[in-house]
């Protein structure tokens, strides 16, 4: 009996406190890769990434009780500019060397997945581009998705945390979609 109390304080606590998970690794956009490689940019580097005081979801997301933590760097920046460094080093387009730089703050990042039928999720950051220290591009670009889930948390948990890779690409997407950023790295 002893063993059976034991038992079930372990699966009474792992209930209440939730379990970390971590957001799955980048998967790079083949349309965004494409789209730096035929852009005409120069290489560039990829900066400092930082996080906005008091920005939401920027070290941990919440996903019905369980925390959702980045791979990168421990924190959601780090994701980002890792994704950016990926998609460029795909490109031919990623020179650690080179003058021209990107560079971001996170403002906000969070996932909704306690909808019964769809869930949401969003992520914002603003990115600078710099030649030589002189600021060529300054912009904040947001992502915003929602996807169709249910109220059963063993789908809608892992769906959601799928989706984060997907609001990434999706924002990057916006970065290669403004003719003023492709124009910053020429």
């Amino acid at each position: 009996m002893p063993r059976l109390s034991s038992l079930v304080l372990v699966l009474l606590a792992a209930l209440l406190y939730g379990c970390a998970i971590q957001a799955p690794a980048y998967s790079p956009s083949a349309d965004a890769v494409e789209r730096a490689r035929n852009s005409g940019i120069q290489p560039a580097t990829v900066g400092s990434f930082t996080i906005k005081p008091g920005a939401t979801g920027a070290e941990s997301i919440s996903l019905r009780g369980n925390t959702m933590a980045s791979p990168v760097g421990g924190n959601y920046a780090a994701y980002l500019a890792e994704a950016l460094r990926t998609e460029l080093r795909l490109a031919g387009k990623l020179d650690p060397q080179s003058r021209l730089e990107i560079s971001g703050r996170l403002l906000g990042n969070d996932i909704a997945a306690g909808g019964f039928s769809t869930n949401s999720g969003y992520i914002e950051a603003s990115f600078v581009v710099k030649h030589a220290g002189q600021t060529r591009y300054e912009a904040v670009k947001r992502a915003d998705a929602s996807w169709d889930s249910s109220f059963v948390g063993a789908i809608a948990i892992p769906r959601a945390q799928q989706q984060y890779p997907v609001l990434v690409q999706q924002l990057i997407g916006t970065l290669w979609a403004d003719p003023l950023f492709v124009a910053a790295l020429k």
